[in-house]
């Protein structure tokens, strides 16, 4: 195995490990993981994990860069909807300072949060090739017709 294809593991891995870990603590309930989030959208996550991972063995570095992508665009798109969530969860009280004091009691714990964008970013750098290797790829493509 390249280097590359351990990076690709190693951010996977990293994805595994920042989805297990706390990413939301809410008042008497307690922290909350990516499957206490969402419980779909953390299947995807994870099935994307452990396909890159198969994608690292075997050296597929498009299908690790297009996981690293697909991550990446999950991680964002529940980062930005438990914001809204967050904020919308108070919307009942009709005080605007209160239900804002309200939403300030739900705290985020960024490092669940950091170790799956940085998992993603290793991923996408670990899918990409460079440009000697696109050009040898293509001259073998060449070659063989």
């Amino acid at each position: 195995m390249k280097i590359k294809n351990y990076l690709g593991l190693c951010g996977a891995l990293l994805i595994i490990g920042g989805g297990l870990s706390p990413m939301v603590h809410l008042p008497i309930i307690g922290n909350w993981n990516y499957w206490d989030l969402h419980s779909g959208i953390a299947s995807i996550v994870y099935v994307l994990a452990a396909l890159a991972i198969i994608a690292a063995f075997t050296g597929k570095s498009g299908l690790l860069k297009f996981c690293g992508w697909a991550e990446l665009l999950l991680i964002l798109l529940t980062l930005v909807a438990v914001h809204f969530k967050v904020n919308d969860s108070f919307s009942f009280i009709p005080f605007k300072k209160l239900a804002r004091a309200a939403a300030g009691i739900v705290h985020y714990r960024w490092s669940g949060w950091i170790l799956l964008l940085v998992g993603a970013v290793v991923m996408i750098i670990a899918g990409r090739r460079k440009r000697t290797e696109r050009a040898q790829s293509l001259s073998n493509q060449l070659r063989r017709e």
